[in-house]
């Protein structure tokens, strides 16, 4: 019979760390229930895999930087009749991020906008996929230090590594010019190789006051709509609704 400190040294030299630390307890529980061979390797391997899935899961939820965690199923659909659950749950399964294709929020502030870009990017991130939160505030302060280190190149890798890029709050204030030649370059290298979630405050015809240029602007909408799926929401904040209910605003604000 193998000596088990054996057996716990072999599955760690193979990387299997969470079998072989768990290996006495799963052992005695295959004697007592006369566990078959088939049945005792499905099981070691199932525990194995769902553990380095989990510690994967981990390592891309850390990596993504979410503000915070947020499903599709928590969206109140209700309360934004303008969104069709059916086009929201195409999204969710992620075809969108293989043909390279992006998604785009625009909606007054407040209407869920960054909420379901959270909820997609979880999604994806569930999936297997590697995924990077950054409003546009951050995205225009990280190309500003870039600029000053000259690290602008490292920057830009940055942005493109990952499988689904999400920039939050494009348009509550303008892009300088070293940003929004920067979000061009990134935008132009993601196009069709990496799938980005965009949200706005601003509609399309609005996005040369963001950028600065009417010429550049036309130029990132180009790339950025040529495979996209667009939500405009219409409808009253969240944020509103939660205050009113609280009794902190009159409910005749709602209308």
């Amino acid at each position: 019979m193998v000596n088990t400190s054996l057996l716990v040294e072999r599955l760690k030299k193979v990387g299997w760390h969470y079998t072989a630390n768990q290996l006495d307890g799963l052992l005695e529980d295959a004697s007592k229930n006369n566990v078959t061979y088939s049945a005792f390797l499905y099981t070691l391997l199932t525990h194995e895999i769902e553990q380095k899935e989990s510690v994967a899961f981990q390592r891309r939820m850390v990596k993504a930087k979410l503000p915070f965690r947020k499903t599709v199923h928590e969206f109140d659909f209700s309360f934004q009749p303008s969104i069709q659950e059916k086009r929201v749950k195409e999204v969710v399964t992620c075809r969108y991020i293989t043909s390279g294709e992006n998604i785009v929020l625009v909606g007054p502030p407040g209407v869920g906008k960054t909420h379901l870009a959270i909820a997609f990017g979880m999604e994806a991130i569930t999936q297997g996929y590697s995924t990077l939160f950054v409003t546009a505030a951050d995205f225009v302060s990280s190309c500003r230090k870039a600029q000053e280190k000259g690290t602008v190149e490292r920057c830009i890798q940055r942005w493109l590594r990952p499988d689904v890029l999400i920039m939050d709050e494009v348009g509550y204030f303008p892009f300088d010019e070293i940003s929004a030649n920067l979000f061009f370059q990134v935008v132009s290298k993601r196009y069709e190789r990496g799938s980005i979630i965009l949200t706005s405050n601003k509609s399309y015809i609005e996005w040369g006051k963001i950028f600065g240029d009417e010429v550049l602007a036309t130029a990132i909408l180009d790339r950025l709509m040529y495979h996209v799926t667009t939500f405009n929401i219409k409808g009253n904040s969240y944020r509103l609704k939660e205050k009113q209910k609280a009794g902190i605003l009159p409910a005749t604000l709602e209308r």
